[in-house]
C-alpha cells in the first residue's frame, strides 16, 4: 500500500487522549485499515489509494479515522465521559471536525444531528471508540484544541482530601491576615501576625479587640460563602 498520513485533526485528538490519559492501554488503537477494511468503503482506508466514502479536495493520501482503546487507566476518566463530552461540543456547534463516532454498540453522526442510534456492525466497538473526521480541507487540517482537558473527571478520595486541606489552609491564612491588619493596625504595628497582635491588644486595651470583632465576623462570613461555593463546585464534579 502507498504511504499515507493521518489527517492532522485526528493526530491532535489522539495526542490529547495521550495527554489526559498518559498510561492508557493502546492495544486496540488503530488508524489505517487492515485487509478487511480495504475490501469495503471505510474512513480507515487512505483516501487516494483506497476505497473511501468521500474524496477530499487535496492529493495527499490521508486516513480519516482513528480507533482509541477504551481502557484509559486514569481514575474517574472513562471513554463514555470523553465521548459524551465530544458529542456535547458537536451538538452545540463548538466542534465541527467529526463526521461520526462509534462506541459500545452505538453510533452518532453529524448527518443525524448527533442523535444516538444503535450500531449493528460486526465489531461492537466495545474495546475501542471510533472517530471519523470531516473530509473538508480546513477541518481535517485543523489542529485546534479538542479541549479534552475539560472532560469532567470524578475526584478521587485523595483529590478531595487535598482540596479540603487547601481550603482550610487558605481560610486560615486569610483570617490571619485580617487579624494582623485590623488589630495590628490598631495597636500601631500593622505587620504583626495574629498572635502578637492579639496579645498586644489585650494588654493595651480591651476595647480595641471588641471594635474589630464585627469586621472579623463580616470577613469570616464572606470567606464561609466562598468556601461553600467552592465545595459545591467540587461536589458537582464528583
Amino acid at each position: 500500500m502507498a504511504s499515507w498520513i493521518l489527517v492532522p485533526c485526528l493526530v491532535r485528538l489522539r495526542s490529547e487522549f495521550n495527554a489526559i490519559a498518559p498510561n492508557r492501554d493502546k492495544s486496540s488503537d488503530g488508524s489505517v485499515g487492515d485487509t478487511a477494511h480495504s475490501a469495503g468503503s471505510s474512513d480507515h482506508n487512505p483516501d487516494e489509494t483506497g476505497n473511501v466514502p468521500i474524496r477530499d479536495a487535496d492529493r495527499t493520501n490521508e486516513v480519516h479515522a482513528i480507533d482509541v482503546d477504551v481502557d484509559l487507566r486514569t481514575p474517574g476518566l472513562t471513554m463514555e465521559k470523553v465521548v459524551q463530552f465530544l458529542l456535547t461540543r458537536c451538538r452545540s456547534g463548538a466542534e465541527t471536525r467529526l463526521r461520526y463516532i462509534i462506541y459500545n454498540r452505538r453510533i452518532w453522526s453529524a448527518g443525524t444531528g448527533w442523535r444516538q442510534e444503535a450500531y449493528s456492525g460486526a465489531n461492537p466497538h466495545d474495546h475501542h471508540a471510533h472517530f471519523s473526521s470531516s473530509y473538508e480541507t480546513n477541518r481535517e487540517a485543523s489542529v485546534a484544541s479538542w479541549h479534552l482537558e475539560d472532560v469532567p473527571v470524578a475526584l478521587t478520595a485523595d483529590d478531595k482530601k487535598w482540596i479540603s486541606a487547601e481550603i482550610a489552609k487558605q481560610v486560615k491564612a486569610q483570617i490571619d491576615d485580617i487579624w494582623a491588619f485590623n488589630i495590628g493596625r490598631s495597636t500601631g504595628t500593622p505587620t504583626q501576625r495574629a498572635d502578637g497582635a492579639i496579645v498586644t491588644t489585650n494588654v493595651r486595651t480591651g476595647t480595641i479587640a471588641n471594635d474589630q470583632m464585627p469586621k472579623l465576623f463580616d470577613a469570616i462570613e464572606q470567606l464561609t460563602a466562598q468556601v461553600a461555593e467552592l465545595k459545591a463546585q467540587v461536589t458537582a464534579r464528583s
